[in-house]
């Protein structure tokens, strides 16, 4: 049995300061004027304050979509800079941190990139609204760069010219094209995690109704579409209604449900705020934290004076928490992996061996695992290239966690899965690597 995780938030140490963080921020905030940046600062940070005010309440975003990089590095520097670290929100930061991080070690690398002064242009500018790939090319160049690859060069694009592939690079007499695809989650998996949160809405409603605290857990075993509106409702009341249906296990999924046992959960607030919905809560209020699950917290609670988005009490709370074991679930993601390695293939050139690597962000531990894994290898089995000269295809599977250790304010899981496409024996240009560390990494970390 792990521990019970009693304890209570550091008082001292807290004026740290991240440099690596920050020098990241610098770096890519040179690239905009200072009269631009900092009207789209005060622009986050005014909306910002705007939603701290309603937190509680739910209703206004937290940022402006349009402006996702801003937000970005708003919440790298509230992270790193001990100054405004009441702007970290945690739920963000967790993501944010180790990419930011990870630039900033990889910096000096970096700077020896060709044509990447005109990518960070376009991300800081044009591409304000979608950071996530840019900043995931600016990974994979990097690991190039400090993998004994000499010349890391950007493509230049061109206007009415079709997209082309992200940089190329060389080492002595050995020439790569390199195609970039990060994927947050893909539409399946956003239907999927809707449809999560329109099944646990029924028990939220019930419990407030009734004014109950309860834990439900389970894991479906078909596609969350096929599943009734009431069909964990129909769980809730019948445990409600008779104490021994605390469990069950049928044909669409199998689960449990508890009251909450606010033992644990009352004992840390009675000395602590706790972030509302964060990781900790969910561990306080069902004893532990499975990261392979996603959760929805729902409660009646008091917002902390300072720390609006913290709770300093709470008198009463559910938590519904849930993950797909469908194999059918699976395999469309599957699908979506190989659709990802076809649009990188009709970007890749044909005058040299093309790498391509799909980046995934596994959020709360529903999009990487053995089986998935598994059916993307069958699916590059099969896999063959249109016009390029594809080789290898890598999955760089990144799992931020959202970490419980009292001495940890951000942790970082990556796997990279290999998969070669067709028969050659051209070896793989970026064998055992990492993007986030320099080692080689254990095969197998989140299988």
């Amino acid at each position: 049995m792990p521990p019970r995780p009693l304890w209570i938030a550091q008082r001292r140490g807290q004026d740290w300061n991240d440099d690596g963080i920050l020098a990241a921020v610098n770096w890519l905030t040179s690239f905009v004027s200072h009269a631009d940046w900092s009207s789209r600062l005060e622009s986050v940070r005014s909306k910002f304050n705007a939603a701290k005010q309603d937190w509680a309440g739910g209703t206004l975003p937290l940022f402006d979509p349009r402006d996702a990089i801003a937000w970005y590095v708003f919440q790298a520097n509230a992270y790193a800079r001990s100054s405004d670290r009441q702007d970290c929100f945690e739920p963000e930061s967790f993501r944010i941190a180790p990419v930011f991080r990870r630039l900033g070690e990889l910096l000096p690398a970096l700077q020896n990139v060709t044509g990447i002064e005109e990518r960070i242009e376009r991300l800081m500018t044009r591409g304000r609204s979608q950071p996530d790939q840019s900043l995931f090319e600016l990974l994979v160049a990097g690991a190039y760069k400090c993998r004994g690859w000499n010349t890391v060069e950007f493509v230049r694009e061109r206007p009415g010219v079709a997209k082309t592939h992200e940089f190329n690079v060389t080492a002595g007499r050995r020439r790569w094209a390199v195609e970039c695809k990060r994927v947050s989650r893909s539409g399946y998996e956003a239907q999927e995690y809707a449809r999560g949160l329109e099944l646990a809405k029924p028990v939220q409603d019930l419990c407030r109704r009734r004014d109950f605290s309860l834990v439900l857990e389970v894991a479906y075993k078909v596609e969350l579409s096929e599943i009734d509106d009431d069909y964990l409702l129909n769980r809730a009341q019948a445990f409600l209604g008779d104490a021994r249906l605390a469990s069950w296990d049928d044909l669409k999924s199998w689960g449990q449900i508890r009251h909450v046992d606010w033992q644990l959960a009352h004992a840390v607030l009675e000395h602590d705020d706790v972030f509302f919905g964060s990781s900790r809560m969910v561990e306080l209020l069902v004893g532990s934290y499975a990261a392979d699950l996603d959760h929805n917290v729902e409660a009646d609670w008091t917002p902390a004076r300072r720390r609006p988005f913290h709770a300093t009490a709470m008198s009463r709370a559910s938590v519904v928490s849930w993950r797909s074991a469908s194999r059918e679930a699976a395999r469309r993601k599957a699908r979506h992996f190989r659709s990802m390695v076809a649009e990188a293939d009709s970007q890749l050139p044909d005058d040299r061996p093309g790498v391509a690597h799909v980046g995934y962000e596994a959020r709360d531990g529903n999009s990487v695992d053995k089986l998935r894994h598994k059916l993307n290898a069958l699916e590059m089995r099969t896999f063959e290239p249109s016009k390029s000269r594809l080789r290898w295809v890598y999955g760089n599977y990144l799992s931020p966690e959202h970490t419980n250790d009292r001495n940890e304010a951000f942790a970082l899981s990556e796997t990279t899965a290999t998969y070669k496409i067709g028969k050659h024996r051209t070896p793989s240009p970026l064998p055992k690597h990492l993007l986030f560390s320099a080692e080689e990494g254990t095969r197998g970390a989140h299988w």
